[in-house]
């Protein structure tokens, strides 16, 4: 996005001026001071703004729907056995912070009647890392958004995201089993990020409930 690019150049801008030189240690201090400063007002500018324009809602969407489509990777990491477990943990953590809580509930299984057919994020995690989530591999497509960001509160934007959850055989994984139709709420929400020693409060795409 433009705004990650900016701040990329930013960083990469100031690491080039930070390379070692002969000049005063002082005044070399002032420098990336100043740039650190333009560079936390530049942030502050882009992600604290109150209200949030068409280009960053539009991008903002985009977020929502890749971090859709990567859920499912991140579950088989979360529950592939032949990987090492630190890789499997950073999925679930990963996991889990793509949601607005750990009590978000899901529904992944093919099997609708399922008794624990409506996990939340918490026990996915779990019991994924313990090799007791018994999913179909799967896969996310034909995600696109169905009601668009629309603010609700002074923190909160809201919109609503739909897709397709396809089963596909053990087996052979180009063969579809079943596809279900999906929905979740998602959500640009205000919170508080580290940047240096100072903490920001910008905004941020968490997902909802998958139904």
């Amino acid at each position: 996005m433009i705004k990650i690019f900016k701040i990329s150049t930013i960083i990469f801008v100031l690491l080039i001026i930070c390379a070692p030189s002969c000049e005063d240690e002082q005044e070399t201090a002032n420098r990336e001071e100043a740039i650190l400063t333009a560079a936390k007002n530049d942030i502050r500018t882009e992600f604290e703004t109150d209200y949030l324009n068409e280009a960053s809602l539009f991008a903002y969407e985009t977020t929502a729907k890749q971090k859709v489509s990567d859920l499912a990777d991140y579950i088989y990491i979360m529950t592939d056995t032949s990987l090492d477990m630190s890789f499997r943990i950073k999925a679930s953590e990963i996991i889990k912070g793509a949601f607005l809580s750990e009590n978000i509930t899901l529904r992944l299984f093919l099997q609708e009647d399922n008794p624990v057919n409506k996990l939340e994020i918490y026990s996915l995690s779990k019991m994924g890392l313990e090799n007791k989530l018994p999913l179909l591999p799967f896969t996310f497509d034909s995600i696109y958004v169905y009601e668009p960001l629309h603010r609700i509160d002074n923190m909160t934007y809201a919109g609503v995201i739909r897709f397709s959850q396809k089963f596909t055989d053990t087996v052979i994984p180009e063969q579809v089993i079943k596809s279900i139709k999906r929905n979740s709420n998602f959500y640009v929400v205000k919170e508080d990020k580290v940047f240096g020693t100072d903490s920001l409060n910008v905004w941020t795409v968490r997902l909802g409930e998958i139904r």
